[in-house]
This record gives C-alpha cells, sequence and structure tokens, in this order.
C-alpha cells in the first residue's frame, strides 16, 4: 500500500523589521511604498500577468501571505497567483486583501509605466528593485521575443536568500546617543482622505554630482540639506515652527555587511536640524549643519548600535512572550510616540542597472513613499542612467516646500523638469 504524501506548507519567520511594520502598521500609517518602471511603449495587460507569474515563480520568498499566530505575524507559502490590474486610484491602498490574493506586493499599469507597491515586511527597497526588474525583463522578453538573445531569458541566480540578516549584525555594546526631541511637523491644509500629490523632479545627475563636489559635500548630503532648507523657508517660516527638523534617513546594510538575503536589511539615522529663535538661516547655514549630522553619525559602529536598539524591541523575552494581540496594541501606541520625532523622510534607493539588451525599452524609474498624519511629506530618490528623480509625495495641499526645492536647483543652473499627478501645479 502506498504512502499518503502530505504536502507541507511553506513558512517562515519575519526579520526583525518586518515584525515592527506588521505590528504597527494601521490605517493611518501604512508602510506601503511604490517603485515605478517607465517604458517606451503602452503595457500590454496580458503580457506583463504572465511576466509576473514567471517573476515570482524565481522570487518564490515573496510568494507568501501575511498569517497571524499567537505570538507573532509569519509568512505562509500563497498557491494563489499574483494579480495584476489597471491604476485606477491614487497609490498607497491597503494591498493585504482578497483581491489581490493576499499578496503583499501589487502590480498595477498605466499607459507606459509598470507599478509594484510593496508592504514593507516583504523588503526594502533594495529587494523591491531586483523584483521589479524581474518582471521588466521577462515583459520585454515576451514583447520583443526577437531582439533579446535566448541566453538571457533564462532564469538568472535563484532568489532564495532570505536570511534575517539583523540576528547576524548585533553588537552586545551600544554606542551611546543623544536622546531625539520631538520635530517640528508640516503644517496647512490637507487633501482628502486617500489622496496624495506626487511631483516627480527630474534631475540632471552629472551636473547635480559636479555642484555637490564644488561645495564638498556629497550627494545625499546636498540633497538632506536641499529638503530641509525647503521646509525652513516655506512650511517652518509661515508657521513660526520651534522643533528640530529631523529628517529619517534610511541606510542600505547591504553596503556596510556582507549577504545575499533579499528580505529587510537597512538601519537609518537622525539627521537633526536643530534652528535657533529668531536667527535667519541662510542654506549655507543648514548645509553645515547637516553635514556634521552625517559626519557624527555615519559610522559604523553607531549603525550598529542602532540595529541593537531597535531589536531590543521585539528580542527581549518579556515582549516575545506577550500575545500578538497585546504586541500590536503596545507598538502602534510606541510608533505614534516615534513618527513624531520625524519631520520628514528622503530614502534613496541609489542606482538601478539595466542589462544593456533591455535598456532601449527603458525610460525610467520612480520611488513614492507614503506620507502620513505626521510626516506629511516623504522624498524618495532613484537614479537611472543621467537622471536622478527626487519624488515628493505629500497630503498637504500646497506644494511650497516642492517648488521651493526646485527653485533652489535652478538657482544654481542644475537642469531639472518636472512632472506631477493631477492634485499639484507643476506650471511654475
Amino acid at each position: 500500500m502506498k504512502k499518503k504524501i502530505i504536502k507541507r506548507a511553506y513558512w517562515r519567520k519575519l526579520d526583525d523589521q518586518a515584525k515592527v511594520f506588521t505590528l504597527a502598521s494601521n490605517k493611518k500609517y501604512s508602510s506601503i511604498y511604490r517603485l515605478s518602471v517607465l517604458l517606451k511603449e503602452n503595457i500590454d495587460k496580458e503580457l506583463l500577468q504572465k511576466a509576473t507569474e514567471l517573476a515570482i515563480s524565481k522570487y518564490r520568498a515573496y510568494k507568501v501571505k501575511l498569517k497571524s499566530g499567537l505570538f507573532w505575524y509569519y509568512f505562509e507559502e500563497n498557491e494563489l497567483l499574483p494579480v495584476v490590474s489597471e491604476e485606477v486610484d491614487y497609490p498607497f491602498k491597503k494591498i493585504n486583501d482578497k483581491a489581490n490574493n493576499e499578496y503583499l506586493f501589487k502590480v498595477t499599469y498605466f499607459h507606459k509605466k509598470i507599478n509594484l507597491e510593496v508592504f514593507h515586511a516583504l523588503t526594502d527597497g533594495n529587494g523591491a528593485i531586483l523584483f521589479l526588474n524581474e518582471i521588466v525583463y521577462r515583459y520585454l522578453e515576451m514583447k520583443y521575443p526577437n531582439e533579446i538573445p535566448e541566453h538571457k531569458k533564462e532564469f538568472r541566480r535563484m532568489s532564495e536568500d532570505t536570511e534575517d540578516a539583523y540576528k547576524k549584525s548585533y553588537v552586545k555594546k551600544r554606542v551611546k546617543t543623544k536622546k531625539i526631541k520631538k520635530a517640528y511637523m508640516l503644517q496647512g491644509e490637507e487633501l482628502d482622505k486617500g489622496e496624495y500629490g506626487i511631483t516627480h523632479n527630474i534631475i540632471n545627475l552629472k551636473e547635480l554630482k559636479e555642484y555637490a563636489r564644488s561645495i564638498e559635500c556629497s550627494l545625499s548630503e546636498y540633497l538632506v540639506a536641499l529638503i530641509a532648507y525647503s521646509i525652513y523657508e516655506t512650511n517652518y517660516r509661515i508657521y513660526n515652527g520651534k522643533r528640530p527638523i529631523n529628517i529619517s534617513v534610511p541606510i542600505n546594510l547591504k553596503k556596510y555587511i556582507k549577504t545575499e538575503t533579499i528580505s529587510n536589511f537597512f538601519s537609518y539615522m537622525q539627521v537633526s536640524i536643530a534652528l535657533k529663535e529668531k536667527k535667519v538661516y541662510t542654506f549655507d547655514d543648514v548645509l553645515i549643519l547637516v553635514k556634521k549630522e552625517f559626519e557624527k553619525k555615519l559610522i559604523l559602529d553607531k549603525i550598529l548600535s542602532t540595529i541593537t536598539k531597535d531589536a531590543g524591541s521585539t528580542n527581549n523575552i518579556f515582549v516575545r512572550i506577550v500575545p500578538l494581540v497585546l504586541k500590536k496594541l503596545a507598538f502602534r501606541i510606541g510608533s505614534m510616540q516615534v513618527k513624531r520625532k520625524f519631520t520628514t523622510s528622503f530614502s534613496n534607493v541609489g542606482i538601478v542597472s539595466v542589462e544593456d539588451e533591455y535598456k532601449p525599452h527603458v525610460d525610467g524609474y520612480f520611488v513614492i513613499l507614503s506620507p502620513d498624519w505626521a510626516e506629511k511629506i516623504k522624498c524618495g530618490i532613484v537614479s537611472y542612467e543621467n537622471d536622478i528623480v527626487v519624488t515628493f509625495s505629500t497630503i498637504l495641499k500646497d506644494n511650497l516646500v516642492e517648488n521651493k526645492f526646485k527653485e533652489l536647483l535652478k538657482e544654481r543652473n542644475i537642469s531639472v523638469r518636472i512632472e506631477g499627478n493631477d492634485l499639484v501645479d507643476v506650471s511654475n
């Protein structure tokens, strides 16, 4: 008599950052971000659906749904196919639902654009870019079968590594850091619930790098200073800001610590710009403050210490034995307090590389972060070929910060062109 073969469902634990995202997320804080790629021809929905299915067959670590246990959430294999749909609404809607077959990412398209929205518990921007490009490659291979060599159509290396890289990065000795005070929170009339103003600043990368070099700062330092000064010159001064402008700057830890994981592996530093009352600041003043913050905080020991500090919230023995329902309540309350310490977020996913055979069909990339009640404006950055795209997403009706940012670039003769959705005025 043959033994009955019982198939065991694949499951895995969440990494430490994923645990925080799942516990802290709510209607006011979605932890969703969007990556978009712009192609040179309108998207074929049927081919995009097939391409997504091929991509997920390789990136099986993302072929999961979120399940709740007694103490923690966990990932379980999703046996359904991902769903591709036309973009009909603003970004950042909840995506973990039946309409999306319970996937933690969503693929949509509009004209020439492909969007990948990701719940941050699944992966960071680095992992999401790899997955998006896999979808793009499969799509272009089917769309232009005579242009892509056969050997390119074979799977590249399997992307199955879901190591919790945080575990091997903890340090017992913590570096002391100053307690961050509550931040200035942007003020102003807000858009209707569920609406987001999106502004893409498409900047000449070479000119921007050369200008940053000429004033002896890094590209990230210069952009953070531009954003901080744009806030200071507009919203901060209009509403008589008193608290510091604090900017969250995520750090890709894969640049510092070797790992092949396609799960989350990032940290962050807090760039805190304390401004004295009754003093008028120039851009150069703000840049000096930003450079000092980078110099003090962009140090591996301090980055590792941040990992250790954050991990304490999920690895503490007393936290681990608390039932999930109580963890969620505690983490959401804690998250509300943490978010009050940031004015905005600045996330640079870096340079996107596309293999030569596919480049003729790719126009560019965008990264959009989801603003919320605390960080009413957020900023996503990505570079491709000759452009760096700085994208502001906001729930505020006015575009004063975005317009000031553009004005500062033009004053320095840096080439920039502006694109936006229907909720922003890009005519100035």
